[in-house]
């Protein structure tokens, strides 16, 4: 059941080419629900939670540093071009070296949004709190301590779980589950806000909705 309505979901996400993107309705969900969870984190949630994470035991972090290593995008990245140079080139199949080019520009693009945010933001990380008492934005800041907002990891999670739900609904469930798993991780290892995380969430879940739409309007079928 809950696989079907991840699916109905997403698939709502597809509007005619004559229809707006913002008057989608999974779109406005989807940012009303991420603005407000961000904001009634970082008023809440961030510090209590950090500090609890400060002193988990060896065992749930070494777990979780497992974890975390599946929202690196370089794997995804790298994949979804190899795939699409061997479905346009050597298997020729349209519709596999479409799928791979939306995948791509699903995670890097977004990618590259949620790097502009983090300069602007310039949020110091946890181990700022931590270290120094330092909770909030710098903006305009460069360097691992000042940027913390959005969690990059899990924009490239949400991401690839989106593009991969589109592509493949059966499966919809499962990739948001592992895709969640790899935000807390962010959390659990105190590299990020719980905020963080669900604006990066956010960031990549709507940026690939938007990656959709234009696949839409250039009618480029990806099932």
């Amino acid at each position: 059941m809950k696989n079907k309505q991840t699916s109905r979901l997403l698939k709502n996400a597809h509007l005619p080419s004559n229809a707006g993107f913002f008057r989608n309705h999974t779109v406005i969900i989807v940012f009303i629900v991420s603005l407000i969870m961000t904001v009634a984190s970082y008023l809440f949630c961030d510090i209590p939670l950090a500090m609890y994470c400060r002193y988990l035991s060896p065992f749930v972090i070494n777990i979780f540093d497992v974890i975390t290593r599946l929202g690196v995008s370089t794997w995804y990245i790298v994949a979804s071009i190899i795939l699409y140079l061997f479905f346009r080139f050597i298997y020729k199949n349209d519709l596999n070296a479409s799928r791979s080019i939306f995948v791509f520009l699903s995670v890097s693009l977004s990618g590259i949004i949620i790097d502009l945010v983090k300069w602007i933001a310039g949020r110091y990380r946890p181990i700022e709190l931590f270290n120094h008492g330092y909770f909030g934005f710098g903006f305009f800041r460069n360097g691992y301590e000042w940027t913390s907002f959005p969690s990059g990891h899990a924009q490239t999670v949400f991401s690839l779980a989106t593009a991969l739900t589109i592509l493949f609904p059966r499966w919809g469930i499962w990739l948001f589950v592992i895709a969640g798993m790899v935000g807390a991780s962010r959390i659990i290892l105190t590299s990020h806000y719980l905020s963080d995380v669900i604006a990066g969430a956010g960031i990549g879940i709507l940026f690939t909705l938007a990656i959709k739409y234009y696949f839409d309007r250039k009618q480029i079928k990806l099932t």
